[in-house]
């Protein structure tokens, strides 16, 4: 039995395999635009503009059909304004905080990665139920943050807060890993790419808020 499971196991990595490298390749180049840009001093204080161009993206790449060079070209406009929002970070004082954030979240991201191919291996499949879980606690976490946010209270939760994010979306990570080794994509890399990079993003995010009150 067990026998059949690794060889089952090797079959399905050998078939995606060209897949997988294209998720990972233009995770890779994703997130090296949103550092880059995060360093190049580029600044934007109005975040509530930035934040309705993200939310855009997201509905666009999720409910409008189109070819793959303009989905991936919307990803490198979002991946930018990722790396002017985190461009508030690019300086010394926070040096180390980030570097920390950084070093966390890769820490999080292949031991979260791993559990979920571990589940894939042992043809374990978090179907609906498990996403629809993870949806509706992302919604009541961003429910929770808007009343603290309004009522003024988020420096005081905020760690609670970011712990509870930490954790949901290392859950995603999980859940994103056995989606992307058992669903078929039909060579869309760029939304299963996509689920990564928002899985990454907000655990920095969030490791970074952990170890600092800002």
């Amino acid at each position: 039995m067990k026998a059949n499971k690794t060889m089952n196991f090797i079959k399905l990595i050998s078939k995606k395999r060209i897949f997988l490298l294209q998720v990972f390749a233009n995770l890779i180049t994703q997130l090296g635009i949103t550092y880059g840009v995060s360093k190049s001093g580029f600044k934007n204080d109005n975040i509530l503009t930035l934040f309705a161009f993200q939310i855009g993206i997201i509905l666009i790449l999720a409910f409008v059909k189109m070819p793959p060079i303009v989905k991936f070209v919307l990803f490198c406009a979002f991946s930018i304004s990722f790396g002017i929002q985190l461009s508030v970070f690019n300086k010394t004082s926070y040096e180390d905080l980030v570097n920390f954030a950084i070093i966390g979240t890769i820490c999080i991201f292949i031991a979260m990665a791993a559990i979920g191919t571990l589940l894939s291996f042992f043809e374990i499949n978090l179907g609906e139920t498990f996403a629809s879980t993870l949806l509706y606690l992302l919604i009541i976490l961003i429910i929770v943050q808007l009343v603290v946010i309004y009522t003024k209270k988020y420096d005081a939760h905020i760690r609670a807060i970011s712990g509870a994010g930490l954790f949901l979306f290392s859950l995603f990570i999980i859940y994103d890993t056995n989606h992307i080794l058992q669903r078929n994509y039909d060579g869309d890399f760029i939304t299963a790419s996509m689920d990564y990079y928002l899985d990454i993003i907000n655990t920095f995010y969030n490791v970074l808020n952990l170890n600092n009150e800002i």
